[in-house]
């Protein structure tokens, strides 16, 4: 039972390290309660939110567009009559371009012409690249 924990351990690990994160978008509606810690000073921190809320990070050559509108309509005065209503209403768009890996800007650093990388690297697996003489 040892040996099996070590090695789902060993695994998780391995896919941790090796992920490839990079764009990450994070978008929430509604009510949501984060807790957490301050790395400056070492504190808890707790946050209750209602709204919208977008967290994202990206690399370069990336278009976020986020639209939102927001309706509250509520009885004004000490006595409410009725039921108070409110709508939210809203959009997220993420538009990823081209983006250069590593490998890439090695190969150009190496002295590969850089439209020839990039063309190789934006042709789609089914097509044939040719080989450089």
């Amino acid at each position: 039972m040892k040996n099996l924990f070590l090695v789902g351990t060993a695994v998780f690990v391995v896919c941790l390290l090796a992920g490839c994160g990079h764009n990450a978008v994070q978008y929430g509606d509604g009510v949501g309660f984060d807790a957490g810690i301050n790395p400056e000073n070492y504190t808890a921190s707790f946050n209750l939110r209602y709204g919208k809320i977008l967290s994202a990070v990206t690399r370069d050559n990336v278009e976020i567009e986020v639209t939102g509108k927001t309706d509250a309509n509520g009885a004004s005065g000490t006595e409410k009559s009725g039921s108070a209503a409110v709508s939210t209403d809203g959009t997220l768009k993420v538009k990823i371009g081209r983006q250069i890996n590593g490998a890439a800007v090695d190969l150009v650093k190496a002295g590969a012409d850089a439209g020839k990388v990039v063309e190789a690297l934006s042709k789609t697996d089914s097509e044939s690249v040719p080989a450089s003489k």
